[in-house]
């Protein structure tokens, strides 16, 4: 995948058919795979029939996507994307769901999850997009097909385990689910910008870096909210950068030649000496998430 595959201005929109914020495009050979779930064969063969529009046929399209070399058929599909905190396993975790027009909750049509390769880098604006929209975040997505030998001729009938359905003239099978996520440095530029117009007063959280507490300050914490994610207050202070949580100063991000908190600094001063960002609790140390550790002289890599 290259960074070409969207415009870092291209922005987020809403679709008013699915009633989804979505996610801009990127071409389809820059689709990243879904881990789709065994449980779930029924709510996939559901959204597979619940996105056969009328002249779908001629939706069709012929592409070459990462990993393979020739050209496949895809049917276009919207799919909703789902943060799973809940998720024991990886509670950084997101879902994909069929759409909310095929009905119930989003839990109810779940189909699978992004694989964690992908999860590194697409999940913290995923997440921050889904905690910045007021409704449900949906992608553009692919539904692999295939052709099928005219001696199948039952409609809907299973075809080595997968949907297969009849057009007008040919007999088609669908498979797996691809997303069409832009490359994550033009997916993060796009969540800054929609998180500029709506909240701008926030600090995504993209990445983390540990800062030691003040003195104690992690046991007021932990009074205050355990071991968990939680907003911080980032305050400017002559040269010095504190994270605060309500009236307890936690810690102090000091600026250096080669910290972690340069751009942070700059960017909570151009905020107005304040700005609200998320960190948690970790092994003693206060972990801080910001959208940029490159160093203050260099550009942003976006």
């Amino acid at each position: 995948m290259t960074s070409g595959s969207t415009s870092a201005t291209d922005s987020m929109s809403e679709d008013p058919e699915s009633g989804l914020l979505m996610v801009p495009a990127a071409e389809a050979q820059f689709s990243v795979g879904v881990a789709l779930w065994d449980d779930a064969d029924d709510v996939y063969r559901s959204f597979v029939r619940h996105s056969l529009r009328d002249g779908w046929e001629k939706s069709l399209l012929r592409a070459t996507v990462a990993g393979r070399f020739e050209k496949q058929t895809f049917l276009p599909a919207v799919v909703q994307l789902v943060p799973r905190p809940d998720n024991e396993y990886n509670p950084k975790a997101i879902s994909v769901s069929a759409p909310p027009s095929l009905g119930g909750t989003d839990h109810e049509r779940h189909m699978g999850h992004l694989y964690e390769r992908n999860l590194v880098s697409l999940g913290g604006p995923l997440r921050s997009l889904a905690f910045l929209s007021e409704g449900p975040v949906g992608c553009h997505a692919l539904v692999e097909v295939d052709e099928v030998d005219e001696r199948w001729t039952d409609v809907d009938e299973e075809f080595d385990g997968r949907l297969c359905v009849r057009g007008a003239r040919r007999l088609y099978s669908f498979g797996s689910l691809r997303l069409r996520l832009p490359w994550w440095e033009d997916l993060q530029a796009m969540t800054v910008a929609h998180a500029r117009s709506v909240r701008p007063d926030l600090i995504l959280p993209f990445i983390g870096h540990w800062s030691p507490y003040r003195e104690g300050a992690h046991e007021e914490l932990l009074r205050r909210t355990g071991p968990k994610e939680f907003p911080v207050t980032l305050r400017v202070q002559g040269d010095r950068l504190l994270a605060c949580c309500e009236d307890l100063e936690l810690s102090v991000l000091v600026p250096s030649g080669r910290d972690f908190f340069d751009r942070t600094m700059r960017q909570v001063q151009d905020m107005g000496g304040t700005a609200t960002a998320l960190a948690e609790e970790h092994r003693g140390a206060l972990k801080v998430f910001i959208e940029d550790s490159s160093p203050a002289g260099s550009s942003s890599g976006r």
